[in-house]
């Protein structure tokens, strides 16, 4: 900022830098004084520099610093609105300091907002301002940074040394480094802010630069310093400060002792190069054509050349403006610049330079530059090397012109700076776009694929308002563009018999391909390698609004000028069969590499579209919303983005998967904020690859939700609505977050819309079924995809299950829902679920059922139609019993008959043996229901069944042996633990603890005839009951209790039992209790012996020898047997249920005995009484 105050007498001129909306733009103010009456004195010097953070408020957007001999004093600098171009207010802000009688002579600002002035008393002085004051610190103070404060307190006469003023102060930002300059012995001090900018140390005071100087060069004039400028890090990493004397020679310093090495702070100052200027007279000469053609000359400075009074400079950038005085009256302005076409650092010994000379009418006040820099310079400075920025060829298509201000007593001239493109431009203006000799010199300069890129640019770009130019341009693209070529030793094959391949690597690619990639290349090269995201502002992007709208401008000019050119996309050429017929052999070998060319251009248009797309995508995003969306997304997925790199978004799937996040945030804010709806439709037409017809269906059901919450009521409407929209957000079902939909349908009481559009994004989530492999297959942890897609699958499953359990507990959704809307809703949950074809869902709802203790409701879902696979292959016995009832339900009798059978006869410890006979039981009932069952089955379930019985009964009457022996108790557990074969229950149980009823019931069971044993058992039976009391009735009830359970069978031999029972009757006749002493045959009667088989029992027995007492009681026994006969045999005579009876009883085989046992009883008095009964038994009988 140069001061002009005092040439314009209490106005001041200054050309000042404004930053809005990232663009810098340059503005010509005019300020008077006279508004501020306490400013009353003369303006030493004045700048415009940034404020400090958090001292005034956001609409400052800078400090108006104005110095006079009496004081320092800060103004603040708003707009009216948020163009730069609207009217600007100054306002004071309170905060000054004197001068203490110094003169300040330059000012100069840090972006920290620190304030230094040069004051003609050779110190450095900075300005402090701080919001409220603190201990010991005032508000606003003035700090010398060059020499003690107790120097003011000296008297000047004590003062032997005099003043040097400070004349002259750079700062270069990009390193934090501050340089001064002094005017009478131009010694420069270097001065280290520090990494932050937040300190201040005096490095280095280099005072004999002159005399340095003078014995390199003893011919140099006398000669002083008039202006010092900083190199920033963008334009060398070699030099630091370039130093320009008063006859025009530049010297360049380091401040780095390792001139060729990095240091990170300055710790010196070394000459390192000397440049002469240019001889004027050589300038005056060719200065016409050259200025005409490229804007200057070829410079060689002679090193004795220098002029005489070089009054004003400035430098900025590789320019250089000399402000020469060879003349009274008027002025000459050399203009020394980097020559584009040659070497182009200033790191390059003997670099090329380009220099003007032009006569100005007047004498030359101030030279300034207006700046006009685009909003990608901050970001390029990060993407270029520190030299890239010199380079035109590279920065042409963003940085415009530069403008050179010149400031004379007679007025102001402007001159332009012009760039290859520009010259390149009015070459083709002035040429009609015919080629010329000014193009092919042009072309011969900066190279065929630099003059292609250059046409390229103008052909594509909307340069100008020439409507011919983008024809002329592309024209001489084309013109320029060439063709791919192939190696010159390739030998050209018989394409007849053996057609060979072209390796990539072998051909020549094309210029105007090779211009493409360069154009495209440099348009991306700010953000291929830049991080996506901000460090120091987190959830913010690296890039502005601005930014990435200029970037996608240039890509999509140029996207544009391939769409209108499709060769350029790889689309060959139709070419007529004839044609290539007739030329095959002669361009075999060009049309191979051309395919090659084609197949390269194809990627690189498909990397354009990319690139633009993703480009779009961000700056439609980018500003402070954008913050709200990143805090939106996953934790892993914020994580990523802030890995991210701009190239990784445009060619990983990672980058895919950040802007399908970014989409989901963006659609679940459109009901928050209007914008995100308008960004969703730019996003559609802008960026398809990254918003997708997927994004589009859910944007479209997102809007179709919020419409249905709107509707009032359960209405048909609205549930049209609900349907449409469950419709979109199926089709867009992928892998996104689908919960705050499924919790609206939820809400609007649309519970099976949340069902099925959980299980369409879990089928999604999971498309070749591996997680319902990895179930059928036992969830086995080595099948590691299987296991990762059933974990997808479970996220959209637990959605379901979370709002069963809902339900269940009466909590969330389900809260307010009366009994009967539980009850409809859960119903309709429960169709969509059963409804669903997706298998492994079924699973996971049927254990939620398992696991909730509902397992019994299984049966009660319909359709069930996976539920016997998953029976089938659950374990637990609650399956089984569930599967059962499963199949009678479907009648499936024959597979329940199975599944019972089974869970009869398996091993589970947990099952006792009454349970497993009721399932013995169950599947014999089954069995015999079912219509196609065989016969052999149900014998086999019959058989078994009385075997289990048999089992049963021994462990009752292990239980009556007693609980407490240990034996009986094991016994006990191992006939729970099974079912046992015949075989194992009579040697392990009914034997080892002689359970005899037992035993005659396995041997009847298994049909296995042993007489003696049967014999032996019914002893051991007879004796256990008469030892146990005196009376034959507990006899009677056993016998006939065994005989209903064994008759008729060989395990209940009658003829034994008869003779073996009447023996202990005979004996102990007063035994017989309330039977008399026919309780042996009336107890066999109640068995089911009939009386026939009674009477040859018993007239057997009197056949044998035996005992008179013996004898005596079987003929009582007899007469009261066949007297109870013959009454039976009365009273049942008609009936035909009793015939077998009827025919049984012999009157004349009767008849013959009585007849036999009167003769017998005759002989003996011992039978009278007994004979007398006979006799009249007889008589009764026949007679009737």
């Amino acid at each position: 900022v140069i001061c002009l105050s005092q040439r314009l007498s209490h106005a001041c001129l200054s050309i000042t830098y404004y930053e809005n909306c990232g663009r810098l733009i340059k503005s010509v103010i005019i300020y008077s004084v006279d508004k501020f009456k306490r400013i009353d004195q003369i303006i030493v010097s004045i700048a415009l520099v940034p404020p400090k953070r958090n001292v005034f408020v956001d609409s400052i957007s800078h400090l108006l610093v104005v110095t006079t001999p009496v004081e320092i004093v800060l103004l603040a600098v708003s707009f009216n609105g948020n163009s730069v171009k609207s009217e600007i207010n100054v306002v004071p802000t309170g905060f000054s300091v004197p001068t203490d009688n110094t003169l300040m002579l330059k000012i100069i600002g840090t972006k920290e907002g620190r304030v230094f002035t040069c004051g003609k008393d050779g110190n450095l002085y900075e300005m402090i301002y701080q919001s409220e004051d603190r201990w010991f610190q005032k508000r606003c103070r003035k700090v010398n940074h060059t020499s003690s404060g107790l120097i003011a307190f000296i008297p000047s006469f004590l003062k032997f040394a005099q003043d040097d003023p400070l004349v002259d102060i750079a700062l270069d930002s990009s390193r934090n480094i501050l340089y001064t300059l002094s005017e009478t012995k131009s010694s420069i001090q270097v001065y280290d802010l520090g990494e932050k900018g937040d300190i201040m140390t005096l490095v280095y005071n280099h005072s004999t630069i002159l005399s340095e100087i003078e014995k390199s060069v003893p011919k140099l004039k006398k000669t002083r310093i008039v202006k010092i400028a900083a190199i920033s890090r963008g334009e060398s990493s070699k030099y630091n400060l370039v130093a320009i004397t008063n006859s025009g020679v530049r010297i360049y310093f380091s401040a780095n002792k390792n001139t060729f090495g990095f240091s990170p702070r300055p710790d010196t100052l070394n000459i390192v190069n000397i440049r002469f200027p240019p001889d004027p007279n050589v300038l005056a000469q060719q200065q016409t054509q050259s200025v005409t053609q490229y804007g200057g000359i070829d410079t060689v400075p002679s090193e004795l050349f220098q002029y005489d009074n070089v009054h004003e400079v400035f430098y900025s950038r590789g320019v250089l403006l000399l402000a020469n005085n060879p003349k009274e009256g008027r002025d000459d302005l050399i203009a020394i610049h980097l020559d584009s076409k040659k070497k182009r650092s200033l790191n390059v010994a003997g670099i090329a330079e380009k220099a003007t000379l032009m006569e100005i009418n007047g004498m030359i006040w101030v030279l300034d530059e207006q700046e006009s820099q685009s909003s990608l310079c901050s970001i390029y400075r990060n993407g270029i090397s520190p030299e890239g920025l010199q380079n035109e060829l590279i920065t042409q298509h963003f940085i415009p012109p530069r403008i050179i201000l010149v400031f004379t007593n007679t007025g102001m001239q402007i001159f332009e700076k012009k760039r290859p493109i520009d010259q390149l431009y009015g070459l083709l203006q002035r040429s009609g776009g015919k080629d010329s000799h000014e193009l092919k010199q042009f072309s011969d300069d900066f190279s065929d694929l630099q003059t292609c890129v250059m046409a390229l640019m103008l052909a594509s770009l909307n340069y100008s308002k020439d409507p011919n130019m983008q024809s002329w341009a592309a024209r001489l693209f084309f013109h320029k563009a060439g063709r791919p070529e192939i190696p010159s030793n390739y030998q050209s094959p018989n394409i007849y018999f053996n057609p060979p391949s072209l390796n990539p690597s072998e051909i020549t690619y094309s210029t105007g391909y090779s211009a493409i990639i360069q154009l495209l290349a440099r348009y991306l090269r700010p953000l291929w390698n830049a991080p996506l995201m901000n460090q120091q502002s987190p959830d913010n992007l690296q890039f502005n609004k601005d930014q990435l709208e200029e970037v996608e401008g240039f890509l999509s000019s140029l996207k544009a000028f391939l769409d209108d050119n499709p060769q350029l996309q790889g689309q060959q050429e139709n070419r007529s069969r004839d044609f290539v017929a007739q030329k095959r052999r002669m361009d075999y070998s060009y049309d191979e590499a051309l395919k090659i060319e084609q197949q390269a251009l194809k990627r690189i248009y498909k990397l354009l579209q990319r690139s633009l797309e993703a480009t779009s995508f961000l700056s439609i995003l980018s500003g402070p919303f954008f913050s709200d969306l990143v805090k939106s997304m996953t934790s892993p997925g914020r994580d990523l983005l802030n890995r991210m790199r701009f190239q990784d978004f445009v060619g990983q799937q990672d980058g895919i998967r950040i802007a399908k996040e970014l989409v989901n945030a963006l659609t679940y804010f459109q009901d928050q904020n209007v914008e995100a709806g308008k960004m969703s439709a730019m996003l559609r037409d802008k960026s398809p690859t990254f918003f997708t017809d997927s994004d589009r269906n859910r944007f479209k059901a997102e809007e179709l939700l919020k419409s249905a919450k709107y509707v009032q009521g359960d209405t048909l409407d609205k549930m049209d609505l609900l349907e449409k929209s469950l419709e979109l957000f199926v089709k867009a079902a992928d892998d996104v977050p689908i919960k705050p939909a499924c919790d609206e349908f939820k809400s609007l009481g649309f519970y099976s819309g949340s069902v099925k559009l959980a299980l369409a994004h879990a089928n999604a989530a999971d498309p070749n079924q591996e997680g319902l492999s990895w179930i059928l297959k036992g969830k086995q942890d080595s099948d590691l995809n299987g296991k990762q897609s059933f974990g997808r699958r479970i996220e959209y499953y637990q959605i379901i299950l979370d709002t069963l359990n809902e339900f269940k507990n009466k909590s969330g959704s389900a809260e307010k829902l009366k009994e009967e809307e539980l009850t409809q809703h859960r119903t309709e949950i429960l169709n969509a679920a059963t409804n669903s074809n997706d298998e492994a869902f079924h699973y996971v709802l049927y254990d939620w059922f398992v696991e909730n203790s509902l397992a019994t409701q299984l049966l009660q879902l319909n359709p069930s139609r996976y539920l016997e696979n998953y029976l089938e292959r659950n374990g637990e016995s609650f399956a089984s019993e569930l599967l059962c009832r499963h199949y009678i339900k479907s009648e499936n009798f024959a597979a329940a008959s199975k599944i019972l059978s089974q869970m009869a006869t398996k091993s589970d410890p947990s099952l006792k043996l009454s349970n497993r006979i009721e399932s013995l039981s169950r599947a014999l009932s089954c069995a015999t229901n079912g219509t196609s069952i065989d016969d052999d089955v149900i014998q086999g379930l019959e058989e078994q069944m009385e075997v289990a019985q048999i089992q049963m009964q021994i462990y009752n009457q292990l239980e009556l042996l007693g609980k407490n022996r240990d034996d009986v108790r094991e016994a006990r557990n191992q006939l729970d633990s099974k079912l046992f074969n015949v075989t194992d229950l009579f040697n392990k149980f009914a034997k080892k603890f002689k359970l005899n009823e037992c035993q005659l019931a396995i041997l009847k069971c298994s049909g296995y005839n042993d007489s003696i044993l049967i014999q032996k058992l019914w002893s051991q039976i007879i004796e256990e009951e008469c030892n146990e009391t005196l009376s034959f009735s507990p006899l009677s009830k056993k016998v006939e209790l065994l005989g209903r359970e064994f008759s008729p069978s060989d395990v209940f031999p009658s003829w034994f039992l008869v003779e073996e029972l009447e023996k202990l009757n005979a004996r102990s006749p007063q035994n017989a209790g309330e039977g008399g002493i026919s309780w042996v045959f009336e107890t066999m009667r109640r068995v089911g012996i009939p009386f026939g088989t009674l009477f040859e029992i018993y007239s057997s027995s009197l056949d044998s020898n035996c005992d008179k007492k013996t004898k005596h009681h079987l003929l009582v026994v007899m007469n009261n047997l066949i007297e109870q006969w013959v009454e039976f045999i009365r009273g049942i005579s008609g009936r035909e249920s009793f015939q077998s009876e009827v025919r049984q009883f012999e009157s004349k085989r009767v008849d013959l005995f009585l007849q036999k046992k009167i003769l017998e009883m005759q002989n003996h008095s011992e039978f009278s009484n007994l004979l007398a009964r006979y006799i009249s038994l007889k008589n009764d009988i026949f007679a009737k």
